[in-house]
């Protein structure tokens, strides 16, 4: 009998990673917006009944990938700053590079994140898998803080809020990957992301470091 419920226990995760592969591929070649639960169970070769017997709903699997995505984020973040003897200001900047590198490395996982952000994602999916969602996204931001925070202790840097920074630094790269990633905009400001990206983090970091230092 435990042998049965062992089988039954991988097959049923055998299957439910099965689905969320379909997903993925589905959605990265689709995006989730257009995709449907017909797509996804066309894909996984199974009934649509089947997908629910596993997820509450598409927003659901979204939710799943999206923590596939953060961890691989935040692995890329916590190597780009494990080099000991690094000043918080080399470090925001090794952070924000591999941010960069994860949304141009990995767009798909990007694009999903982007899509997290839009419609009430919060009220369809449950609670339990909305806070490992924030937890995740948290410990990412944290890193930030951590290093501004260190600036702060170190003398380097002028900022009473050390979370609300951070929050910034965010704010400000993800606007110029959300905005350069559009042709239009792009071609408007007549600049490609890199120097973009540079500009803002320059600006980011002027604001951080005390008065005289700036």
């Amino acid at each position: 009998m435990v042998a049965t419920n062992e089988r039954r226990a991988r097959e049923k995760a055998r299957r439910r990673q099965e689905i969320l592969q379909a997903a993925k591929e589905v959605f990265f070649e689709q995006g989730f917006h257009q995709a449907t639960v017909d797509d996804v169970s066309a894909h996984a070769q199974v009934s649509k009944g089947t997908i629910y017997l596993y997820f509450e709903s598409k927003e659901s699997i979204l939710a799943h990938l999206l923590l596939e995505g953060l961890a691989l984020l935040y692995t890329q973040l916590t190597a780009a700053c494990s080099a000991s003897q690094v000043t918080a200001e080399e470090c925001l900047w090794r952070l924000a590079r591999a941010y960069l590198d994860f949304s141009q490395n990995n767009p798909q996982y990007f694009r999903l994140m982007m899509a997290f952000d839009r419609g009430r994602f919060r009220e369809q999916i449950s609670p339990d898998l909305y806070e490992q969602i924030l937890a995740q996204s948290m410990a990412s931001l944290d890193l930030v803080t951590q290093a501004v925070r260190q600036g702060i202790q170190d003398g380097d840097f002028d900022c009473d809020d050390p979370q609300l920074a951070a929050g910034a630094l965010w704010a400000a790269l993800n606007g110029v990957l959300v905005l350069m990633a559009n042709p239009l905009r792009r071609q408007m400001l007549a600049v490609e992301l890199e120097p973009m990206f540079e500009v803002t983090m320059k600006l980011v970091i002027r604001g951080l470091r005390r008065s005289a230092d700036r």
